[in-house]
């Protein structure tokens, strides 16, 4: 599918990304979807928003609450607005998003860049100002655009998307604020080429879902463009599943780290009441979300060894499974290592192998999951007994 990428000119894209002051490194929060899809109502929203603040989700950096699909009717009002589900919401959106606001969260929406959303309520397209002044008169933050029912547009999906970047550009001139910008495309999947110009953050494949070959699809996808990803506009891999399905605890472990290090955004989608005290581990681990959250390098890590596979091979069931990237500075380098093996594997790479580390330098290694000091090496790299679909992450510091 995209095996003719040119990764040498992605560079351009993030040189050029839209800066609009808004939310600089990844989003982090919650998204209704993945868990609850249609079945949302006003006290869900509320009760996650109090679950997420009193298991330490809102220090650990997941500050938005964000409502997906199905929270309007079908048809707007004489004036062409939006309306509101108030069977759903009878206090209306500007009390819940006071109530997130009051609770220290910012407030994220959904709407659809077509005639209705995917569940067939009323639509954006050629009602972008309007929804975008309405949304920023109800007090969110944060708006998710998707992909449905859009086939009555002439003109590409960039153009099309970039509709919604013109409103809340004009919006941000009547108003002073600016919402941040998620779209989400699909089908054609080639957002990253013309998206860093208009979008915080843009798709880059289907729908997740909660088993482990979605999310080797997604990650193998991730693995040819992180080059267009960097600050204020970041490849989105979709919503977290951790909590969700059959996934094990190896394989919700990894799924996180592949997604934070890959700097996509950070959205929980699961019932927070029922996560267990593992996985709510795993989603707050601070150094991995430090990686995710790092305000001096932009870029996430990048493939530089593949392992089973020769370098570059394009496998949506065996990605790329040796990964680097600097952190907060060139003396510090994140490395991500993923089992896709059935079974328990050691693993090893000589530095001169990543473009992040230096073949002559010692480096002190820092196991991110272990939360312990691994001591000091040189050239070669050895770790053993990595479970099968298991993850490591390591920080590399240079020493003198």
């Amino acid at each position: 599918m995209w095996r003719h990428l040119n990764r040498g000119g992605a560079l351009l894209g993030s040189a050029l990304a839209w800066n609009n002051g808004v939310q600089k490194t990844p989003a982090m929060g919650f998204n209704t979807w993945n868990r609850y899809a249609c079945n949302i109502n006003e006290t869900l929203v509320r009760e996650t928003a109090n679950q997420m603040k009193n298991m330490g989700f809102l220090a650990a950096g997941y500050n938005y609450i964000n409502i997906d699909d199905c929270w309007n009717t079908k048809t707007r009002d004489s004036s062409g607005r939006l309306v509101v589900d108030a069977t759903k919401f009878p206090s209306g959106m500007k009390n819940l998003t006071d109530f997130l606001h009051g609770l220290g969260f910012k407030a994220g929406i959904y709407e659809d860049q077509g005639l209705t959303t995917c569940a067939g309520f009323a639509g954006s397209l050629n009602h972008e100002l309007t929804d975008a002044r309405t949304f920023v008169e109800w007090g969110f933050d944060y708006v998710k655009i998707d992909n449905c029912d859009s086939g009555s547009f002439q003109g590409t999906n960039a153009q099309r998307f970039k509709r919604w970047t013109d409103a809340l550009t004009q919006v941000q001139a009547e108003t002073g604020k600016m919402l941040f910008y998620s779209l989400v495309e699909w089908q054609s999947f080639d957002a990253w080429d013309w998206a860093p110009h208009i979008a915080n953050s843009w798709r880059i494949y289907d729908d997740i879902q909660a088993n482990w070959f979605r999310i080797t699809q997604i990650l193998n996808n991730a693995s040819f463009i992180g080059d267009y990803s960097n600050f204020y506009a970041h490849n989105d891999l979709d919503m977290l599943e951790n909590g969700n399905g059959a996934l094990t605890l190896a394989e919700q472990r990894s799924h996180f780290t592949a997604w934070a290090l890959a700097k996509s955004p950070l959205l929980i989608g699961t019932d927070i009441s029922k996560l267990s005290q593992d996985s709510v581990d795993i989603l707050t681990n601070p150094e991995i979300i430090a990686i995710n959250q790092d305000t001096v390098i932009g870029e996430p890590l990048k493939p530089f060894f593949w392992g089973k596979n020769p370098d570059g091979t394009w496998d949506p069931s065996f990605p790329a499974q040796y990964w680097s990237g600097y952190w907060k500075d060139h003396k510090h380098t994140a490395v991500m290592y993923i089992n896709f093996n059935e079974r328990t594997v050691d693993l090893n790479f000589t530095f001169s192998h990543s473009p992040h580390l230096r073949a002559h330098k010692k480096y002190a290694v820092r196991d991110l999951w272990k939360h312990e000091d691994k001591g000091v090496f040189g050239n070669f790299f050895f770790d053993g007994s990595i479970p099968s679909h298991d993850v490591r992450a390591y920080i590399f510091t240079e020493q003198p």
